[in-house]
């Protein structure tokens, strides 16, 4: 009982103590001073912007483009200094994005298409008569017969003929070498060859019908006549064709046009037979198709083997002048606008900013960057449009070309912000259709085709989307055609809804 009387005194008499000390120094300190001017006023104002779309900027209260009022921007709370666009690494890790170095190469680029094979006009030849007749006999019935040079073809009965081969008889018997020069010259013009002459002048004696030789060797391209057919002067018989070359006739589009060049080489592909061949160029066009808005070119490839066939399509690669130490980046880097052209460039971090490229040739999957890139810089290839909406809606500013379009840059960016915050701040949601390309049912994941994300301001593309709990996953479902709900909170898109429009069978 002492015992605990005693303690009780004790705490009592502790606690007297302390407060007589908290009491002593209260009495003992100064009076607070009071405080300053710059402690009591409010906050400095440093700008005003518009709530979706911090690009949009205002020294005094007002509306934003969306009709939205301005809030203020204190100082210390402005920007970082970076006029990109920053992503957390984990969140861009987890979207794909993936990127690849600006490289220096050496190309040969190639303007590739397809073309027909088509006989050489050059080595064509018609066959005539030159008097008027009715044929006696054929010795070549169809199209597509071959045929020497000299061979016979067919005989015709010419009246006009057998006229003027009487009077060239009758010139020898007189011997008078001005009646004989003029029959004969009559005989020639009738069609009559050199050889019949001399036949004619040994013989002296006439022959019915008169026989017409091919003027070449080749193929029969037409046959025009028949047997007891009347033939007329003037109206070829039959066409005879050397396809011993061919004319390959490509399509070439109209802007690569100006990439080719008469002379150049020519690796040819032919669907139909074994192998490839080599050309040049021997002729272009002067006519540019209006419905195709292709232009013809010519190239000759020599047949010998008789392979190449009229009416056969061939793949047609023709080089251009080889590229010496250009900068390259991947074609899927690029993101075309109505304005030009840009890219995402990595900068570190998680920073990106997007910058203008002007472009050139682009073959194999890569495109020759011509300006705004430097060697070794890193451009996103995977996610850049997901990392480019992002920039338009933060206001990004735009790396330009030159110093000078610096303001340029920033009405740029300042409208990209405005059409960013409209499209991606004003609506959290976007249905869409696509096919599903993997289910990854441990990371609850799908990667998906799909089409353009119109309220995201977004174009069709693939990529892997996190899906919430509420949606039901199977890998049956790899393959099917979907319809399906995204949501969009900053940079993480969710499926938050999937109807299956077309199940695999």
């Amino acid at each position: 009982m002492k015992f605990i009387q005693g303690l009780v005194a004790g705490i009592v008499a502790t606690l007297i103590g302390a407060v007589a000390l908290y009491m002593s120094g209260i009495l003992a300190s100064p009076a607070p001073a009071p405080e300053s001017a710059a402690q009591t006023s409010e906050r400095k104002i440093d700008y005003w912007v518009a709530p979706m779309d911090p690009s949009y900027r205002r020294d005094g209260p007002g509306k934003s483009p969306m009709g939205m009022d301005l809030i203020p921007v204190y100082e210390g709370e402005g920007d970082t200094g970076y006029e990109g666009v920053e992503i957390d690494p984990r969140l861009a890790a987890s979207i794909g994005v993936k990127t690849a170095p600006v490289l220096r190469e050496v190309l040969t680029p190639s303007v590739r298409t397809i073309g027909q094979f088509t006989y050489d006009e050059r080595l064509m030849e018609h066959v005539h008569v030159r008097a008027a007749g009715w044929v006696e006999k054929l010795y070549v019935r169809a199209a597509g017969e071959p045929v020497e040079a000299g061979q016979s073809l067919f005989e015709v009965y010419a009246p006009d003929l057998l006229a003027a081969g009487a009077d060239y008889i009758q010139a020898l018997e007189t011997g008078e070498r001005v009646y004989v020069e003029g029959a004969m010259e009559r005989l020639r013009g009738l069609g009559m060859t050199a050889a019949d002459i001399e036949k004619l002048h040994k013989a002296k004696k006439l022959d019915r019908v008169l026989t017409i030789r091919a003027p070449r060797s080749g193929v029969i391209h037409k046959m025009n006549i028949g047997d007891g057919d009347r033939v007329q002067v003037g109206a070829p018989a039959m066409s005879v064709v050397d396809l011993s070359k061919m004319w390959l006739i490509a399509n070439v589009f109209e802007a690569d046009l100006p990439h080719v060049r008469e002379g150049a080489k020519v690796t040819v592909t032919p669907h139909a037979a074994e192998g490839t061949r080599t050309g040049v160029v021997d002729y272009i066009y002067p006519d540019l198709d209006e419905m195709t808005r292709t232009a013809r070119v010519r190239i000759v490839l020599d047949n010998a083997d008789g392979a190449l066939k009229i009416g056969m399509y061939a793949d047609v690669t023709i080089d251009r002048p080889t590229l010496e130490g250009v900068l390259t980046v991947p074609s899927s880097a690029l993101i075309r606008l109505g304005r030009g052209t840009h890219v995402m460039v990595a900068e570190g971090d998680g920073r990106y900013r997007p910058t203008q490229v002007t472009t050139g040739p682009e073959m194999d999957g890569v495109t020759v960057i011509a300006d705004g890139l430097s060697e070794g810089e890193e451009v996103v290839v995977r996610g850049q449009f997901m990392i480019d909406s992002e920039a338009s809606f933060q206001g990004a500013k735009m790396r330009m070309l030159t110093s000078g379009e610096d303001d340029m840059a920033e009405e740029d960016s300042g409208s990209m912000g405005a059409m960013g915050g409209m499209d991606m701040g004003s609506m959290s949601e976007d249905t869409v259709e696509g096919t599903i390309n993997e289910v990854m049912l441990d990371e609850g994941k799908l990667n998906i085709s799909h089409g353009p994300m119109e309220n995201f301001g977004m174009p069709g593309m693939t990529m892997d989307f996190p899906v919430a709990e509420s949606v039901g996953l199977g890998e049956d479902l790899e393959g099917a055609r979907v319809r399906f709900t995204v949501k969009r909170e900053g940079m993480t898109f969710t499926i938050i809804r999937l109807d299956v429009l077309e199940a695999v069978q």
